[in-house]
């Protein structure tokens, strides 16, 4: 394969292994009939060819496709294609996928951990090396874009265009590395798979559960956030799910959620899995409120990265359950009826541990508050100011 140079419009030479046009058009044949579907989607006119059984569930099978088509590498039916109505309605299957994903590496660990007699951190390893090549990195890319567009940008276009850039840069090969890291070194930790119904234990249990939960956030943001449009190269088949992005339904979500908190419940029992649920759900929260803070909503990439970063908090939470129920006893043991002592705290370990981790949180967040950097809206009026004027000065030279 060989690179081909381009240039942006302001001058910026960029280096490239695609030749220009060619993410473009694909699928070209099918813009127009693509962009009279999506109508017909959120008129509710159409669905399938029809609202009958059949028709529904034809539908719902391309859906699903659809879906296992954009984040596999694993190949679909001979009559799906990348159509981004589908595409969007289908983000209810993201935890389903994730599911039948989870199990497939289940299955390696096991054989690599039990059958092969291998550590579980080398079973771990060879678990996430065939994550990544059969999702194609799909997350893990959207992960190291938006990790160099939010450590490197100052202002919301800047943010937009470095994650766009197809360069990986210092920030996304250390929050990529990091990512794989923590995740290889937490499913070691878990150990040797032990399927028993609703007291699952072990690293298999675990790939299978965050594999679908994390998926959850997709939906979950979708359905809650605006969806900005994406530039650069795939852009014009992204434009599409701007207006696409209201066939995330509530009652979607509400599919998506029950099934994930199903799952979990098989796994782990009840008050864990809504436990994990809620963290999740929580996490995705914090994500989508900092895209609404510096993009004005989400897109491809920052929904991939919150995905990894969700998929760490699961598996942290599922490995630290036990040291979590633990501290929150020795808390209720030690303030029962005795009201807050700095003696109760400083007695034991577990709540002097979790005590100096909220105050350095709560002094960072005070910190970053009131001494932190401009806001962000003040940041971009800033620079379209600087670009005015320095426009204005090259007119008058």
């Amino acid at each position: 394969m060989t690179e081909s140079s381009t240039a942006t419009s302001d001058g910026e030479s960029r280096t490239t292994v695609l030749s220009p046009g060619i993410v473009e058009s694909r699928n070209q044949t099918n813009r127009t009939q693509i962009s009279a579907e999506i109508k017909d989607f959120l008129a509710g006119t159409t669905n399938g060819g029809g609202w009958g059984i059949v028709s529904l569930l034809k539908s719902e099978f391309r859906t699903f496709f659809t879906i296992w088509m954009f984040i596999t590498r694993v190949p679909s039916p001979s009559w799906v294609d990348l159509h981004p109505g589908y595409l969007m309605m289908g983000m209810s299957y993201f935890p389903i996928a994730g599911s039948v994903l989870g199990f497939m590496y289940a299955i390696v660990f096991d054989f690599v951990d039990v059958s092969l007699d291998l550590p579980s951190s080398i079973a771990a390893s060879f678990l996430v090396s065939m994550g990544l090549y059969m999702t194609g990195c799909f997350h893990e890319d959207g992960l190291a874009d938006s990790a160099d567009g939010l450590g490197g940008g100052w202002s919301k276009s800047q943010i937009l265009k470095i994650m766009t850039d197809s360069r990986v840069g210092t920030f996304g090969c250390a929050a990529l590395g990091m990512f794989l890291l923590i995740k290889v070194q937490l499913l070691g930790a878990l150990g040797a798979s032990h399927w028993q119904l609703y007291d699952c234990s072990g690293a298999g249990p675990a790939i299978i559960v965050s594999q679908t939960v994390a998926r959850l956030s997709a939906p979950y943001l979708i359905r809650t956030r605006d969806y900005i449009a994406e530039v650069g190269p795939k852009s014009p088949f992204y434009i599409f799910m701007v207006e696409a992005k209201y066939l995330v339904s509530w009652g979607r979500l509400v599919i998506a959620t029950s099934f994930s908190l199903a799952l979990a419940c098989v796994m782990y029992g009840p008050i864990v899995s809504i436990a994990l649920i809620s963290v999740v759900l929580f996490v995705a929260h914090l994500m989508g409120n900092k895209g609404d803070y510096l993009l004005g909503g989400v897109m491809g990439d920052f929904l991939g990265s919150t995905i990894c970063v969700c998929e760490i908090a699961a598996l942290t939470f599922i490995s630290a359950r036990n040291g979590i129920i633990g501290t929150y006893l020795s808390i209720c043991d030690e303030f029962d009826g005795q009201g807050f002592q700095l003696s109760n705290v400083y007695a034991n370990s577990s709540i002097r541990a979790t005590f100096h981790f909220v105050l350095l949180s709560l002094a960072l967040k005070g910190w970053l508050t009131f001494v932190g950097p401009p806001d962000m809206y003040d940041r971009e009026d800033n620079k379209e100011d600087k670009d005015t004027t320095s426009d204005s000065k090259d007119k008058d030279n």
